[in-house]
């Protein structure tokens, strides 16, 4: 029998980018199904409760990318998710908002993860555009190379 979490998971979530335009990932396992293909997926984590979109995307840079950065400076939400998925045993509904963070040195901070966190994410690494485009492994959010491509033509 499949164990559903009933509320609602609200998410901030950020798209890093460099100056070259790539877009810094963050690899998971599911612990609970050790099986299951590894993953990618941008930095962010958890609204707990008092917190703004943007100040969870901004603590959530701090403890898994070790950046430091005002929640006002993540400016504007630039895209949404509404999603359900399984993880650890679990199943999930998830809303989300992604801010958008140009930065150069984003490196895993496995010190600042969680138990859970650090049985999950493995390595960060920049992705190249067009390396996104024709990658086989799974990336979430599923329409991210969607939100890449109209931030970029925003920002033209």
């Amino acid at each position: 029998m499949d164990v559903v979490d009933p509320s609602i998971r609200q998410v901030g979530r950020v798209l890093i980018r460099n100056h070259a335009g790539e877009v810094f990932l963050l690899r998971g396992k599911d612990p609970g199904e050790p099986d299951r293909p590894a993953f990618w997926f941008t930095p962010g984590g958890k609204i707990d409760p008092g917190e703004t979109a943007q100040e969870a995307a901004a603590r959530e840079l701090r403890e898994e990318v070790g950046i430091e950065v005002e929640p006002a400076a993540l400016g504007d939400v630039i895209g949404t998710e509404d999603v359900t998925y399984r993880f650890n045993g679990i199943s999930y509904r998830q809303t989300g908002v992604f801010f958008a963070l140009n930065h150069e040195s984003p490196r895993l901070q496995t010190e600042g993860l969680n138990a859970l966190e650090a049985q999950t994410i493995d390595i960060g690494r920049w992705w190249p555009l067009a390396e996104l485009q024709t990658t086989e492994d799974v990336i979430y959010p599923e329409h991210l190379r969607e939100m890449l491509a109209s931030l970029e033509s925003y920002q033209k």
